[in-house]
């Protein structure tokens, strides 16, 4: 599991299920870069009907403006950013695709809050989400106007295979193209047993050495192990994919030997742990970009001695009602 402005929600590669909020994250690459592009027009959501492909919801048309693109017909779940009046903000007048219209995370108000669902969120350059979950309410693309109710609701609402298809714009005056991408709603992640779960964690940290001034990903790898039994095969495999992960947050601290300097510094400050970028991947691993080049910029250099030397790399997160914390793992940044 992971989080969604501190909310609860299930990432594509994590079994999500119907009745949970589903997030569907989609990265933009250029040039080996992850970049924004012009615009994200939309994204539609549909039932896998073709074996992966979306043809029977894409204009073939010869000749249609929309040839290549999903069909204006195809009035399915969709996902875009509304365009609302400069004189009157809350009045919708049509759906901006620009970088400048991108809901942020702190906009996702949960499943209390359906609606602040509809639209599509930039996390970071070239990195975007959209929220899957019951009773949201969206209104079609070629709509000219706009009522107060949003005449499409969820129409994912069942278990079984879907995809999602995202319109881009890459460049100013280029064609859209679409992205299609495969999922699955599963049975909810709901389970049983007779007795407390008893799990055992092991965490690796990937990285060992950085060159200074890169930016690198940090990777911690989790492994689960489920120590109860009996426990059924399917309910193991389950819980030992990284399901039972959540709430992931990351401590960095140089490690200064010169008795001039202080010996820990802690990056972050406070606590020096730190959920705020930090990712949970599908398998349980987590990760947090570190850019080595602004070590130097938040210390003086009698305290940190340097950004060349000695880390401690830590992670704690949440297994159930436990909250666990990692071996202390050493980085050299060099």
């Amino acid at each position: 599991m992971t989080t969604f402005n501190d909310f609860t929600v299930i990432n594509r590669g994590n079994r999500p299920s119907p009745i949970s909020p589903a997030k569907l994250d989609f990265f933009f690459v250029k040039d080996g870069v992850y970049t924004d592009p012009y615009q994200v027009c939309s994204v539609h959501v549909f039932p896998n009907s073709a074996f992966d492909t979306a043809t029977p919801y894409i204009d073939t048309e010869s000749g249609s403006t929309d040839y290549g693109l999903v069909s204006s017909t195809a009035n399915n779940m969709v996902f875009h950013n509304q365009k609302t009046s400069d004189q009157f903000p809350t009045q919708v007048i049509g759906f901006d695709g620009f970088m400048s219209a991108m809901a942020e995370e702190s906009d996702y108000g949960g499943i209390s809050q359906p609606n602040s669902a509809s639209g599509i969120f930039r996390a970071d350059p070239g990195m975007f989400s959209v929220v899957l979950q019951t009773g949201t309410e969206y209104y079609s693309t070629s709509a000219t106007e706009f009522p107060a109710t949003p005449p499409y609701t969820n129409t994912a609402s069942g278990t079984g295979g879907y995809i999602d298809i995202w319109t881009v714009v890459d460049a100013e005056d280029s064609k859209a193209q679409i992205y299609v991408s495969v999922f699955d709603l599963q049975t909810a992640n709901v389970f049983a047993t007779v007795e407390p779960l008893a799990v055992t964690t092991t965490n690796t940290l990937i990285q060992r050495y950085i060159d200074v001034g890169s930016k690198k990903n940090l990777q911690i790898k989790t492994e689960l192990v489920v120590d109860s039994e009996p426990m059924k095969a399917h309910l193991r495999n389950l819980m030992e994919t990284g399901a039972l992960v959540s709430k992931p947050a990351i401590r960095i601290v140089k490690i200064n030997e010169s008795p001039a300097l202080t010996s820990r510094v802690q990056l972050f400050g406070g606590t020096g742990f730190r959920s705020t970028d930090v990712r949970l991947g599908s398998d349980g691993t987590i990760s947090y970009l570190w850019d080595t080049s602004q070590i130097e910029a938040f210390f003086e250099s009698d305290v940190l001695g340097g950004a060349l030397g000695v880390y401690e790399v830590q992670v704690k997160y949440s297994v159930l009602d436990e909250v666990i914390y990692s071996p202390k793992f050493k980085l050299i940044v060099r």
